[in-house]
């Protein structure tokens, strides 16, 4: 498992922003998402369990299960560039925890990923927004966006804290997504059963990895088998 770099969610344990300032080759990682080696329990992590289940508003089957789409590379968005032909399951997943259905800069940040979603389907990588709104305005954002990838409904906000998705200003902030819910991106290794890989966890509503950040760290973690 992979440590994390970003800001900490209510009642998870801050997590140090430069936990490794190394790419594999010594050279320095730019990417602003670090990784290290960690213990294997995800609790350390404010993680709680890697698989859910959601309503699918995009692109895939409808409900979405993360081992499903982990097992499966041509769910979601059809078949991927073959890489290793001998590998029937997508190599990583990357899921991209938005804040509120009326936040601008995340329509911004998923449009940037389906701007470049080719890259993504060329490392093997699948691409899940999770949206913190029921599936009716989740499926109003596709209309308006035109997601190639899976957009799933967290109503409840039951995968946001299974993750750990963080919040500021205590009480009120949970009580209202757009005042006090954080981004969120997480990168699974799903090469074999899921694993944490890595997570960015925003310190403010704007604080989110770019596209090009993500694309690295997918080829850092598939540079670590090779």
């Amino acid at each position: 498992m992979r440590l994390i770099k970003g800001g900490s969610a209510d009642g998870v344990g801050t997590v140090d922003a430069e936990v490794d300032g190394s790419a594999p080759d010594g050279a320095p990682n730019r990417t602003g998402l670090d990784a290290r080696e960690g213990p294997d329990g995800l609790s350390a992590f404010g993680v709680s369990a890697l698989d859910f289940e959601l309503p699918n508003a995009g692109v895939g089957p409808d409900p979405l299960a993360l081992s499903t789409l982990a097992a499966d590379p041509t769910n979601g968005v059809g078949r991927p560039i073959p890489r290793r032909p001998t590998t029937p399951h997508n190599d990583a997943v990357v899921l991209f925890f938005q804040r509120d259905y009326h936040s601008r800069t995340c329509r911004e940040q998923l449009r940037a990923v389906a701007d470049r979603y080719g890259e993504f389907r060329a490392r093997r990588a699948a691409a899940v927004a999770v949206v913190p709104e029921p599936k009716a305005r989740a499926e109003t954002w596709q209309r308006r966006l035109h997601l190639p990838f899976a957009l799933v409904a967290d109503a409840d906000k039951r995968v946001a804290e299974q993750y750990g998705q963080p919040t500021r200003f205590g009480r009120l902030g949970g009580l209202h997504d757009l005042l006090g819910r954080l981004p969120q991106v997480v990168i699974l290794d799903t090469r074999a059963d899921p694993e944490l890989y890595a997570i960015h966890r925003g310190d403010g509503p704007s604080d989110r990895p770019a596209v090009e950040d993500v694309l690295a760290m997918v080829d850092r973690l598939l540079a670590d088998a090779e």
